[in-house]
């Protein structure tokens, strides 16, 4: 939960900066637009953002100073639209294309920042005149620093918390269980149960594992073994069981009711290991991640989506193990977070 709530204030801090360079750049179109001059402070940020040449910018407020951060928005913007454009051409995934491309917010802000600097400097040198002075405005620069600054702090956020991705549906007969999110109260009402605990019993989740939260319970109805449950707490540390979310679902592949679940409408029951030699996971299991990553044994493969550090976003895994004779041993999926653990 620590790490939940430090990715969240970060979070917060990524949105101020964005607010506050938002407001900077209002107060430079309005300070312009009424002929005034922007607050000290801007002035002093802007003279604050230097690279290793040391540059003394003019701390004038002109309608030269608004264009400026005008044309490195502008640039910023084409370079966004180049990254999607290419990355969406070399993969045709628009989704895809868009997370990589807040990946590379810093370098793109870098290289816009050169583009800027160029474009001024030759737009200078083909309409320079004897009596016109070239001025560098410590205003505009203030604004250009706080978007710097922002996507900064964005960059670091997106490598922290990943990209968020659709949770792994299990189909049970006519049920739907959707892992990370379905209550117990929903399995409860289609007609499941657990052997030894009804609606009100206590669940405690004591936090001492990253793969299995809460209590691990058989699943039945129509006194039929259905596989495995995790059922967790959801925001404290005991709750009532109908309270509680799946975290977790596994099935043993001798299972009898093996041929009424599927993974996301993959008939489990079809599946032999020269699937998963042969094919790629998200293929086998229909899934469309953004950022996933496939692990491969002799006679174990998993599929983690979301790989990064699941502190805002949940991860899911998708797993098929096989025996020594590389038959069938058992299909689970679960969900990771933070929260639980």
């Amino acid at each position: 939960m620590g790490f939940t709530i430090f990715a969240l204030f970060f979070g917060l801090l990524v949105l101020i900066c964005f607010l506050l360079t938002i407001y900077m750049f209002l107060r430079l179109v309005i300070a312009v637009s009424a002929g005034k001059e922007v607050p000290k402070w801007m002035y002093n940020i802007g003279q604050g953002f230097q690279g290793r040449i040391h540059i003394d910018y003019d701390d004038i407020t002109e309608n030269a100073a608004l264009k400026a951060v005008l044309l490195f928005i502008l640039v910023y913007t084409l370079a966004n639209i180049a990254c999607i454009g290419i990355i969406y051409y070399n993969t045709n995934n628009f989704m895809l294309s868009l997370y990589n491309c807040l990946k590379y917010q810093l370098g793109i802000a870098v290289l816009s920042l050169i583009f800027y600097h160029l474009i001024q400097l030759i737009s200078t040198l083909i309409s320079n005149h004897k009596n016109k002075i070239f001025r560098l405005y410590s205003a505009s620069n203030a604004v250009i620093a706080g978007l710097f600054i922002s996507l900064f702090t964005l960059t670091l956020f997106i490598s922290m918390t990943g990209f968020p991705e659709k949770p792994v549906v299990v189909q049970i007969d006519k049920s739907d269980i959707v892992i990370g999110e379905t209550k117990v109260a929903k399995l409860l009402s289609d007609g499941f149960y657990f052997l030894e605990k009804d609606a009100d019993s206590e669940i405690v989740n004591k936090r001492v594992d990253h793969f299995y939260y809460g209590e691990l319970l058989e699943l039945f109805r129509d006194d039929k073994s259905y596989g495995f449950v995790s059922v967790t707490p959801t925001l404290k540390d005991s709750d009532k069981l109908k309270n509680c979310t799946i975290t977790y679902y596994r099935i043993p592949a001798d299972s009898e009711v093996l041929s009424e679940v599927k993974f996301n409408n993959t008939d489990l029951s079809k599946l032999s290991i020269d699937d998963f030699r042969e094919r790629d996971l998200t293929d086998i299991f229909s899934l469309h991640p953004i950022e996933y990553e496939e692990v491969r044994n002799d006679i174990s493969f998993t599929l983690k989506i979301q790989p990064s550090d699941y502190v805002i976003w949940k991860r899911y895994s998708v797993e098929a193990d096989f025996n020594s004779l590389y038959k069938p041993d058992k299909y689970s999926v679960r969900a990771q977070h933070t929260i639980w653990e």
